[in-house]
C-alpha cells in the first residue's frame, strides 16, 4: 500500500557563472554564480539550486510535511583596473509555501498548492524567480498537477513513491527556449498540465 508520495521542485542556473554584464558607467564587470549542475532529482541539500521545495504527503499520518530553501548567492565584480571584489547572500524562504490543502472525505486524496517567490538577495531591483503549482494526488501516487513558472532560470519538478525511484515531471531549460534573466519581470511565461 503506498502511503508516502514526495514532490520535489527547485529553480536553478545549469552554469558555474552567468553571462557577464558590464556596467556602462564605471566599467565594471558583474556575473553571479550558478549551480554548476544539470537536471536531477537529487541536489536537495546540496546548495545548488536557487530555489528548492519538497512536499511530502503521507497517507498513513494524514499529514503534509514540507521544506523549502534557498542557495547561496555570490556576486563576483571585476573592475576595469582587474582587481575582483566578491559578496554572498542568501534569499529568504517565506515566500516558498505550501498552502490550500485540502482533504478528500476518506483521506485517499489531498490538493495542495507549492509556490515560490524569491529574488536574488543581493539587488533589491531584481524580480524573484517564481512558480506556482495545484497538485491533485491520490494514495496510489496517480493525480493531476497543473503548473506555471517564469521562463527563467532552469525549473524541475519530480514525483516519488514511498521512497522508490523519482519521476520527472516537469523540466523547463531556459537554454533551450532563449530566455533571459529579463523573464523573471512580469507574468510566468510558461505553463503546463501534466497526469501523475
Amino acid at each position: 500500500m503506498n502511503t508516502i508520495v514526495k514532490f520535489r521542485a527547485s529553480a536553478f542556473i545549469p552554469m558555474s557563472w552567468t553571462e557577464p554584464k558590464k556596467d556602462s558607467q564605471t566599467g565594471d564587470v558583474i556575473q553571479y554564480e550558478g549551480d554548476a549542475r544539470e537536471f536531477t532529482p537529487y541536489a536537495v541539500n546540496a546548495m545548488r539550486s536557487r530555489v528548492e521545495q519538497e512536499v511530502v504527503v503521507d497517507f498513513y499520518k494524514k499529514e503534509i510535511f514540507t521544506y523549502a530553501n534557498t542557495g547561496i548567492t555570490t556576486e563576483r565584480i571585476t573592475t576595469p583596473d582587474g582587481s575582483v571584489n566578491k559578496r554572498s547572500g542568501k534569499a529568504s524562504t517565506e515566500r516558498i509555501l505550501c498552502t490550500d490543502i485540502v482533504w478528500g472525505k476518506d483521506g485517499d486524496d489531498v490538493t495542495f498548492n507549492m509556490s515560490a517567490s524569491a529574488s536574488n538577495p543581493l539587488n533589491v531591483y531584481a524580480p524573484p524567480a517564481d512558480y506556482l503549482l495545484t497538485v491533485h494526488v491520490k494514495k496510489d501516487g496517480t493525480g493531476d498537477i497543473y503548473g506555471k513558472h517564469d521562463g527563467f532560470p532552469c525549473y524541475e519538478i519530480y514525483k516519488q513513491v514511498n521512497f522508490g525511484p523519482f519521476d520527472k515531471i516537469h523540466t523547463h531549460d531556459f537554454r533551450e527556449t532563449g530566455d533571459t534573466p529579463e523573464a523573471l519581470g512580469g507574468d510566468m511565461e510558461y505553463s503546463f498540465k501534466k497526469i501523475l
